[in-house]
């Protein structure tokens, strides 16, 4: 049994200790305890104050490099597009002020914006999978021998390119189609500013990136919608009529890396909001209005930071053709030796 002596010995014991702390507390340890937590404090506080000033320093360099950029557009852009016109085709979640900077970048370019539709998320909701699979069946009799593909969304995506670039009565007809509501549903899209003309090529504005998770993973659920609809949607638009994808590929599950990783025949320019990707829009579209494709930005599946920057017409530095052409090689324009007589 433990007797009253061995509880007497811990008490005597336990509070020998607490004296012995309290005097070495309020002795030898208390200036270099207080140093140490000082010291810490000023190297933490100076360590916020250097990461402050490098935060402002990059938003500065972002700020410099930004204006660089659009100044530089000035000089890239112009009769880039001319003459053409082009339609803006916009999806869910995408910003207005993207919207504004990529229109002044087509008008810079000499492009005339003749529509512009906005996508709801009737194209990707899994509940309305079924939905579209029957309406594409009544969409590709309006098409005729252009409704190639049996993904629903792919001839639905065919669809909005003959509303697009179409004058005639099916092309009312598709439209009237893509905006009507089935049982109060939302329709497939609503018509914001209606055609002028019929569109030559088309940019398709997609939202910023999708909030990730710390593995990079897309944050956002996903269960109620299949992103890869969105593919097939551009697929069918592409093979109709030149198409521009501006939007993100930072996560799999944004709209240009779903593009890019599916290899679907679509050009894209990723990081929108950026400036870079503003100016890379016109570029990229003249490209495949001239029939060529490419993949340009800063993730995933870039073929190259930005396009290449292709002749100006005519038109657009307002010379006449003969005085646009390349001078003659001045060697070749000498005549040769005895050759006179």
């Amino acid at each position: 049994m433990i007797d009253f002596r061995y509880h007497l010995v811990s008490l005597i014991s336990v509070f020998l200790a607490l004296a012995v702390g309290v005097v070495l507390g309020a002795g030898p340890l208390q200036n270099s305890l207080g140093t140490a937590l000082n010291d810490q404090v000023s190297s933490l506080r100076e360590d916020r104050n250097q990461t402050q000033a490098r935060l402002e320093a990059t938003e500065s360099a972002v700020n410099e490099r930004d204006e660089y950029i659009m100044s530089a557009a000035s000089s890239l852009l112009p009769g880039t597009l001319q003459g053409r016109a082009i339609a803006l085709v916009i999806l869910p979640g995408a910003l207005g002020e993207d919207i504004d900077a990529t229109s002044a970048a087509l008008a810079e370019a000499g492009a005339t914006v003749v529509g512009r539709v906005s996508l709801t998320s009737a194209w990707v909701q899994s509940s309305r999978a079924t939905y579209r699979s029957t309406y594409s069946g009544s969409v590709a009799g309006y098409l005729g021998g252009a409704a190639s593909s049996a993904e629903a969304n792919t001839v639905l995506g065919q669809a909005l390119a003959a509303t697009l670039t179409g004058t005639d009565q099916n092309a009312s007809t598709l439209s009237g189609m893509l905006t009507a509501s089935a049982q109060g549903a939302d329709p497939l899209m609503t018509v914001d500013a209606e055609l002028t003309a019929p569109a030559d090529g088309v940019v398709v504005i997609g939202p910023r990136a999708s909030e990730t998770d710390e593995d990079g993973a897309s944050a956002t659920p996903t269960d109620a919608e299949d992103p890869a609809a969105w593919t097939e949607a551009m697929v069918g638009l592409a093979s109709a009529v030149p198409t521009l994808v501006l939007g993100s590929a930072e996560a799999g599950t944004d709209l240009v890396a779903g593009l890019r990783t599916a290899a679907a025949p679509v050009s894209t320019v990723d990081s929108v909001g950026q400036a870079a990707a503003t100016v890379s829009v016109p570029l990229a579209l003249a490209e495949a209005l001239a029939g060529g494709r490419g993949h340009y930005g800063f993730d995933d599946g870039a073929d190259a930071v930005m396009p290449d920057v292709p002749e100006p017409t005519a038109q657009a530095t307002g010379q006449p053709a003969e005085q646009a052409q390349p001078a003659a090689d001045p060697a070749q324009a000498q005549p040769s030796e005895g050759s006179e007589g």
